[in-house]
């Protein structure tokens, strides 16, 4: 292969990599992390004394799908029906 067909390719491979989704995995796991936080904090059953087994259970699937930042957006919504 010659010079110009190397960095030719090699362009495109850049471009590849840019339009992958590998960065958005990284912002989703780091944002992963701050929401289970979040999410943990507010479903301990030790605040929600008169709902405690509610509160149990979307602790278990706040835990359960601690690097899931999908799921963890659709159990925000369920909590904030669920416990307030």
């Amino acid at each position: 292969m010659n010079l110009i067909s190397r960095f030719f390719t090699r362009m495109k491979f850049r471009r590849v990599i840019k339009t992958d989704e590998s960065s958005n995995v990284v912002d989703s796991m780091v944002k992963a992390r701050k929401l289970y936080k979040e999410l943990s904090i507010a479903t301990h059953p030790d605040k929600h004394p008169s709902k405690k087994d509610v509160a149990e259970k979307l602790m278990q699937q706040v835990t359960a799908n601690k690097h899931n930042y999908s799921v963890l957006i659709s159990l925000k919504n369920e909590i904030e029906e669920k416990l307030k």
